[in-house]
């Protein structure tokens, strides 16, 4: 999934300190958790997972990669499938006809065509793909054909495949003006390729400094926001498929009511009390802290307010960022940073 921030390519350069400390299991918080890329890795590594993020779309990651050790049964099904299964429950939703619904009336040229702004982040017959997935899911879940984790699992695969048909150059800010022919792919619901784990792991779905108060782990990975730009809306389709209460702003890019999911950590005057208070309050043996060289949070005061917790071991990582311009040259390198902490105080 393409991610503001994803830490996919990172993931070698994340687990160097925990190697070099010699830190060796035990329980690792991913407080935002995003994709749940690293919080995968960790499970891959036998660490038991805390794995946390304010945004519902997020917590529906985690819950299947994290939370699941093995594929549910969909035995509530058994009636609509021959043999039922994680593959054919995909199988099903994959070969439901198209439904003009909510999703194609809000986020297609077609069905905005007569409303005061006219959307185009999706084909016709994906957004119609799209409403007919979602309210089967929902269905299922409602006349409890499903449970709880198949619920989250074939949620999952939706919005999962949701990123590879989007009309839009990175996030859902805003659409593009041309049809890029991605859009035209057909919707296809993949079956998500579970890790199993000795260990039973959390997943919750709150803000950050307030469920920090109430747990303890031996690894608090601390990935926040790093610029001004809030997850809520630039990845409002993602939340609005996640939540399904259907409603929306009339806003040129249909934005969901999200104001109550916006993060502190893009603010930059609230930025630094914010991680203050993260840390301060954290119940922790080690501090892993990931972010980036434009972050918003000035780099002297991250190390400060690390400090208040032990010693900094500080890390690096330049990569070439490219940006197009009338020339079509490269632009600026940035530093990805990894900020380490034996907790001793």
């Amino acid at each position: 999934m393409r991610y503001i921030g994803s830490k996919k390519d990172l993931l070698d350069f994340i687990y160097a300190p925990i190697r070099e400390h010699d830190i060796l299991g035990g329980v690792f918080c991913d407080i935002f958790t995003g994709t749940a890329v690293v919080a995968k890795l960790f499970k891959k590594k036998g660490f038991r997972i805390i794995a946390n993020d304010i945004m519902t779309y997020s917590h529906v990651l985690a819950r299947t990669y994290i939370c699941l050790n093995e594929p549910p049964k969909f035995s509530g099904l058994s009636f609509l499938v021959a043999n039922p299964s994680v593959r054919s429950a995909i199988q099903f939703l994959n070969a439901l006809p198209r439904k003009k619904g909510f999703f194609y009336q809000n986020f297609t040229r077609e069905g905005t065509k007569d409303l005061k702004f006219r959307r185009n982040y999706f084909s016709s017959e994906n957004a119609q793909k799209v409403d007919a997935i979602r309210d089967m899911i929902e269905s299922w879940k409602e006349t409890g054909l499903i449970t709880e984790d198949e619920f989250y699992l074939t949620l999952c695969s939706l919005l999962e495949a949701i990123p590879f048909v989007s009309n839009i150059a990175g996030t859902y800010g805003a659409f593009l003006k041309i049809n890029d022919p991605r859009m035209f792919k057909p919707l296809r619901l993949k079956q998500p390729e579970l890790t199993s784990s000795g260990s039973s792991h959390e997943c919750y779905n709150e803000d950050a400094n307030e469920l920090i108060r109430r747990i303890s782990c031996d690894i608090l990975y601390v990935d926040p926001p790093y610029n001004t730009r809030q997850y809520a809306a630039n990845y409002h389709i993602l939340e609005i498929v996640a939540v399904w209460d259907k409603k929306i702003k009339d806003t040129k890019t249909g934005l969901s009511y999200w104001e109550n999911k916006s993060s502190k950590y893009c603010s930059r005057t609230e930025c630094t009390p914010a991680l203050e208070d993260l840390i301060s309050n954290a119940n922790c043996k080690h501090i892993l802290m990931s972010y980036n060289s434009e972050g918003i949070i000035p780099y002297n005061e991250i190390v400060g307010v690390l400090s208040t917790r032990g010693n900094v071991v500080e890390y690096g990582k330049t990569y070439r960022r490219f940006k197009s311009n009338k020339r079509g040259v490269s632009k600026s390198s940035l530093k990805e940073l990894l900020f380490y902490v034996r907790v001793t105080r």
